[in-house]
């Protein structure tokens, strides 16, 4: 399957897809999540066991692990690219969710925030980055489009992902994470 058709059905089943890697030979016991995951590897190697079973899962095969399920994660020695998708059943991202997400995908995490009316010409990072919105409001416009953040809503740019913002009139406070991750290969 090919990372569009992928994104698509993650989408159509109520994930959120995002692009994600983990630096070699990284471990993971035993644990579980509060959402369901399902990925398309896309470079490298994840090894997933369940039940005392474990499956490697290597460039173009999928995997998904339900909330709830233990399970134990171990990464190859070229580390792992990922399009991911999750799904909480539960409603919204908590802030202590998000962060937590953050920290198991190596993020570094940082608090901000923007004057009223702040806006950006078009840039792009060398970076990966997740935002939650913690108050006010931002619209990001990206890919032709423009989507507007409230407290609670959280976004992905990409690195090299070209974008504006443009800060609500009340201003906007956030938690932003990011990583530099090395091209998948």
């Amino acid at each position: 399957m090919d990372t569009t058709e992928f994104a698509a059905s993650l989408r159509a089943d109520g994930y959120r897809a995002v692009y994600t890697s983990v630096t070699p030979h990284t471990a993971a016991p035993n644990h579980c999540h509060d959402f369901d995951a399902k990925a398309l590897v896309l470079g490298g190697e994840i090894t997933i066991t369940c039940d005392n079973a474990p499956v490697t899962y290597r460039a173009g095969q999928c995997f998904a692990v339900p909330a709830g399920q233990m399970h134990a994660e171990r990464v190859g020695p070229e580390g792992v690219a990922l399009l991911s998708g999750r799904r909480r059943n539960g409603g919204k991202l908590s802030r202590e969710a998000f962060e937590s997400d953050l920290r198991r995908e190596g993020f570094e995490i940082s608090h901000g925030g923007q004057a009223a009316g702040f806006a950006e010409e078009p840039h792009a990072h060398d970076f990966d980055a997740r935002i939650m919105v913690l108050g006010g409001e931002i619209t990001v416009c990206r890919d032709g489009r423009a989507d507007t953040f409230r407290a609670g809503d959280w976004c992905e740019i990409p690195a090299g992902c070209v974008h504006t913002t443009q800060v609500g009139k009340e201003g906007v406070a956030y938690l932003v994470g990011k990583v530099s991750r090395p091209a998948a290969g």
